[in-house]
């Protein structure tokens, strides 16, 4: 392996803003939600073991209240992927 040039330009250091506690991504995720909520832009995810396509109508404490083709759900924020 070759040393590195003393004139090479610094390397970009790409930071991520991690959360502190595991949780706090589902928390970040859901504030989205609500902002996107009250834009009046649809939001819609996929629920382990439900599928995609749910359209959330609100977002409580730790819980998503969700709807699709009439029938609705009430999931846990763990239980929809992040990344949506």
């Amino acid at each position: 392996m070759t040393p590195p040039l003393l004139n090479a330009p610094p390397a970009r250091i790409h930071r991520r803003n991690l959360p502190a506690a595991p949780g706090d991504a589902y928390t970040r995720r859901a504030e989205q939600h609500r902002v996107a909520l009250a834009r009046h832009e649809p939001v819609v995810v996929r629920v382990d073991g439900y599928g995609r396509g749910w359209y959330v109508e609100a977002v409580a404490d730790g819980m998503y209240h969700l709807w699709r083709d009439g029938a609705t759900l009430v999931a846990a924020w763990t239980d929809v992927p992040l990344g949506q």
